[in-house]
Formats: structure tokens, C-alpha cells, sequence
């Protein structure tokens, strides 16, 4: 009799399974992490050149001579110009000769000086004559400390009718020609920094964030990628557009300066394709877990935009790709291969 209700039961049983098996609804799976895409976020961006100068003299008079072409690249230190000198050599010529004039009178001075001084112990000189004297003497010493200056001053005249670039650079143009008058400050040359440069970006407000996290980030520019990195946000926003510029360094080959482009990053945060979205409770995915249907939501999602990946959800998760629409929290499914 036991035996005979043991069959009973499995039949039953059996009878069970095949007819939640025959109601269960067919669906198909992916797993979550392959489904799972990091959107890629862009601003436009130029590359700017740290230092672009309009290299200038600092003297008056006439311009001489200029050494390089446009497009040449020079060195820091070289002679890309040159004014007429001759007045300011001229200038060194007689302080010079004057500075030698005043060291003359200084050694005399300092020889009467002596001669007083030995005079005065024997009291063979008056006190006022000694001190005229010591007087004259520091006079003189003053001079020669005052012409030093001169020729020093004139010298450094001298050494500015050379115009000299300030740092590594490519000639961009010629701003003076030759034969014109120039007065201190006169632009000549035209230098562009090709090395120091850096990326400036125009980025919207509610991407800042996700850029400042980010790690792949990347400077494009025709079908040329150079690698990033940020450097700095500058903290005010340009209330027109709601964008905060940005300075990034390259951290590889450099673009460049003057090139436009845009800046593109992958968010840091993983989100779930906005197709996949379903609405129960709030939107969410179904996930199959032991042949049934779990509704998942996804806080802050938005219908037809991607959603930001939930914090419960396991890379392994099976997602419930075909059949979604057709199911409920809890409804039994059978996975078919798609």
C-alpha cells in the first residue's frame, strides 16, 4: 500500500513540474556583465600653447638685422634679431674712458691724501687740510663706484641690441622689417612654444564630475588619439552655456598647439542600455534566478536613457533579454537559447 502511494506522488509530482514547465515563459539570457556598456562623454578642445610671445626690443633705434625665417625653430638663447649698435658702443667707449679718467684722480687723491695725513703727525698741516683731502678721496672713490655702474649700464645696452628668443620655439611672424624705428617695446618676432603645451576644454556642468573620475581620457583630432590627463578646473562657470573650462596635460605625443578637436572620456560608471529597461514598480531589468523572473529596480532611472548600474546587481547576473515585456516579479521562465 505504501508502495502503491509512493507512485502516486511521483506521478503527481511529475505531472506538476511538466505543467509549470509547459506554463513557464520561454525567455533568453545574457550575462550582466556583457550587456553592461561605459558611455563615452566629449567636450570640444584646443590645444593651446603655454608660451606664445611677440618678442620685443628694449631699446630705440634701428632694426639692423633679423636671423630667422618664418617656420624656422630656434633655440633658447639664439639671436633672432639684431639693432643698430654703434651709439650704445660708443656709450661704452666713453664710460670706459671716463671710469679710467676717475681712477686716476682717485689714486692721486689717495697719494695727497697720504702725504697730508704724514704732514698732520708732525704738525706741519693744518686739521682742515687733512680733512679737505680725506674728503676728495671719498669723493673720488664715489665717482668710481658711480662710473662702474654707468659702464655696466651701457654694456647691457649693448648686449640687448641682440634680440634673443626667451625659450625653445618656431618663428610664426615677422612683426617689423628691416631699416624700421623701433621704440622699447616694439614687437620684431612672433615665437610659438611647440613643447609646452596643453589641452583647454569647454565642459558641461553635469559632466564634471565623471571627467574628474575618469581615466581614459583623450584628446581627438582627425583620426589622431593623444592620451590625457586633468590638470585643473577652473572654478567658474560660464553661466550661457552652464560649462566649466578645464586645462588637461598630455601625457604621451603632444598636438600641435592651435589644433581643435574634442576631448573624450569613458565614465567611470557602468550603465545598463536604455532597451533593456522595463516598468513595474519603477523601472528596472528582470534577472532569471532558478527558473523564475526577479524585477530589479534601478533607482533614478529614466525611461529611454541608460541607467546607471544598480549596487545589488552581480556581474554574473543572468538579464532577461527576450520575453521581458511579457513577465512579472515571480513568474516562472524557461531559459531558450536565442
Amino acid at each position: 500500500m505504501k508502495y502503491f502511494y509512493s507512485i502516486a506522488l511521483f506521478i503527481l509530482m511529475s505531472q506538476w513540474v511538466a505543467q509549470v514547465a509547459a506554463d513557464a515563459t520561454p525567455v533568453t539570457t545574457k550575462k550582466l556583465a556583457d550587456v553592461l556598456f561605459y558611455p563615452v562623454r566629449d567636450a570640444p578642445a584646443t590645444t593651446l600653447s603655454l608660451n606664445d610671445t611677440r618678442v620685443s626690443t628694449e631699446l630705440k633705434g634701428i632694426l639692423k638685422g633679423i636671423n630667422v625665417r618664418v617656420g624656422d625653430s630656434v633655440k633658447q638663447g639664439d639671436i633672432v634679431a639684431s639693432m643698430e649698435c654703434e651709439d650704445y658702443q660708443i656709450a661704452v667707449t666713453q664710460a670706459k674712458a671716463a671710469l679710467t679718467a676717475e681712477r686716476a684722480t682717485l689714486k692721486f687723491n689717495r697719494s695727497r691724501l697720504k702725504k697730508v695725513t704724514q704732514l698732520s703727525k708732525k704738525k706741519n698741516i693744518s686739521a682742515e687740510e687733512v680733512e679737505r683731502r680725506t674728503s676728495k678721496a671719498a669723493i673720488s672713490v664715489a665717482d668710481v663706484a658711480g662710473l662702474k655702474a654707468s659702464l655696466k649700464a651701457t654694456e647691457r645696452a649693448v648686449a640687448k641690441c641682440s634680440i634673443r628668443a626667451p625659450f625653445d620655439a618656431v618663428a610664426i611672424s615677422k612683426l617689423a622689417n628691416l631699416g624700421d624705428y623701433l621704440i622699447p617695446g616694439s614687437p620684431v618676432l612672433r615665437l610659438l612654444d611647440r613643447d609646452n603645451v596643453e589641452i583647454s576644454a569647454k565642459v558641461q556642468e553635469q559632466d564634471l564630475e565623471q571627467l574628474e573620475q575618469a581615466k581614459n581620457i583623450a584628446f581627438i583630432v582627425h583620426t589622431k588619439r593623444y592620451p590625457l590627463k586633468l590638470r585643473a578646473t577652473l572654478p567658474l562657470m560660464e553661466s550661457r552655456i552652464r560649462s566649466y573650462e578645464v586645462r588637461l596635460e598630455f601625457t604621451g605625443k603632444k598636438a600641435y598647439p592651435g589644433s581643435a578637436g574634442r576631448t573624450e572620456w569613458n565614465t567611470p560608471s557602468a550603465y545598463v542600455p536604455a532597451e533593456l529597461l522595463v516598468r513595474r514598480k519603477g523601472l528596472g531589468v528582470f534577472v532569471e534566478h532558478a527558473g523564475f523572473a526577479k524585477f530589479v529596480p534601478i533607482s533614478g532611472a529614466r525611461e529611454g536613457q541608460p541607467a546607471v548600474l544598480a549596487s545589488n546587481m552581480a556581474m554574473d547576473s543572468r538579464v532577461i533579454i527576450n520575453g521581458r515585456f511579457e513577465i512579472n516579479d515571480g513568474d516562472s521562465v524557461r531559459v531558450i537559447k536565442p
